[in-house]
């Protein structure tokens, strides 16, 4: 279980002052891109961009800045290739980003539920689906060889687990400059990978779900059982019994054996049934051992022999990573843990105190202190203003 936290009266006036500036700090963060009318929400940190692995960010900023948030879910529709792959990242200098898939919450998904927030109409849900359904095609066309209804991933930066062990091993390259469709040529690829698979499975399900919307039953029925499919695949190849894990599997069949939080992922995307997830968040992420440091979650096992003990900065191969905690209130409360949901806040609120911190993204997992020097990242001030508006009376 997570550490219980507790503030005193000077630590709840303090939250109080602080909240205001983080307040100010995710206005500050919107731009408005060159030759567009609506400011888009910037990543921070040392990010100068909107980036689709942070779309769990537009959600939260609907009901804050809700016509950025459109504006967001907007710019990645149009600048989505004729193939299909949507764009890793627009940056404020105009640059747009091919080399990677890096989106583990489904742009189905998160334009969906922006445009129900936002009670948008049929124009907008018919392109939002037909964005996503063209993104399946792709993913169907290029990183599906075996036709199974998963995902493969090709380059360290797929997942947006930088300089983590889990996809630096066996020679992958950071991105493709060729492009996204490109497989390189290395031995282990391609490699079935199950948070990924995880994201085009709820993808999936959102396209069931807009089809409905829009009256389409046979298109309804179509996306259930492609969703049904994918979740059937992952558990049958992507998962380990005996650990009680989902795991990469490399062109050999052979699962890569790395305990990272990559399995949070399927838990955001709804993959695993109650019964399953209970099982395993004991096993795993109530243990002091595993993932229940003093600041969770840690971004690998402290008991995994590849966790990066130095703990460097932006390092997926060990630090406590705020796009993960943000994360999990999504999915924490969906699974009945809204305990362990106020008890996370608080402790990266116990983090923000101690520390004075300036919100960086990453968090050392046993002391709370931040790594590295990155201000105002999204994800940490919206996991700051979460938490100050449980405390607050």
């Amino acid at each position: 279980m997570i550490a219980e936290s507790s503030f005193n009266s000077k630590e709840i006036s303090l939250i109080r002052e602080k909240l205001q500036s983080v307040r100010q700090a995710i206005k500050d963060s919107l731009y408005t891109l060159p030759g567009r009318k609506t400011p888009i929400p910037l990543v921070g940190a040392c990010y100068p961009g909107i980036w689709m692995e942070h779309n769990q960010d537009w959600y939260f900023l609907a009901d804050i800045a809700p016509e950025s948030a459109w504006e967001a879910v907007e710019l990645f529709m149009e600048n989505q290739k004729e193939n299909g792959l949507f764009p890793v990242a627009v940056m404020t200098d105009g640059r747009i980003g091919y080399k990677q898939i890096q989106n583990i919450w489904p742009f189905a998904r998160c334009a969906f539920e922006i445009a129900k927030k936002l009670n948008k109409g049929e124009k907008e849900f018919r392109a939002i689906y037909n964005a996503a359904e063209k993104f399946d095609r792709w993913l169907g066309q290029y990183r599906d060889h075996k036709n199974l209804g998963l995902v493969e991933m090709f380059c360290e930066y797929d997942t947006g687990h930088d300089n983590s062990p889990r996809v630096m091993d066996g020679g992958l390259p950071r991105n493709l400059p060729e492009g996204a469709e490109n497989m390189p040529r290395v031995s282990c690829l391609p490699i079935l990978a199950p948070d990924l698979s995880a994201m085009r499975y709820q993808a999936r399900v959102a396209l069931s779900e807009i089809a409905a919307l829009l009256g389409e039953e046979n298109n309804t029925a179509y996306w259930q059982e492609k969703a049904q499919t994918t979740k059937d695949a992952i558990k049958k190849y992507l998962y380990d019994e005996e650990d009680d894990f989902y795991y990469d599997v490399d062109s050999s069949g052979k699962f890569r054996k790395y305990r990272t939080e990559h399995l949070t992922r399927l838990y955001l995307n709804d993959v695993v049934e109650q019964g399953e997830f209970d099982r395993q968040y004991k096993r795993y992420f109530e243990d002091p051992q595993e993932f229940c440091t003093p600041f969770p979650f840690p971004a690998v096992s402290i008991s995994d022999p590849s966790f990066v003990k130095d703990l460097p900065k932006n390092c997926w191969g060990s630090n406590t990573q705020a796009l993960t905690a943000l994360r999990a209130t999504m999915w924490l409360p969906r699974y009945g843990r809204n305990d362990e949901k106020e008890r996370l806040l608080k402790r990266w609120m116990r983090a923000f105190l101690d520390h004075d911190s300036l919100f960086p993204q990453e968090l050392n997992p046993f002391t709370g202190e931040p790594i590295g020097d990155g201000v105002n990242y999204m994800p940490t001030l919206l996991l700051f203003k979460q938490a100050a508006e449980l405390l607050l009376p």
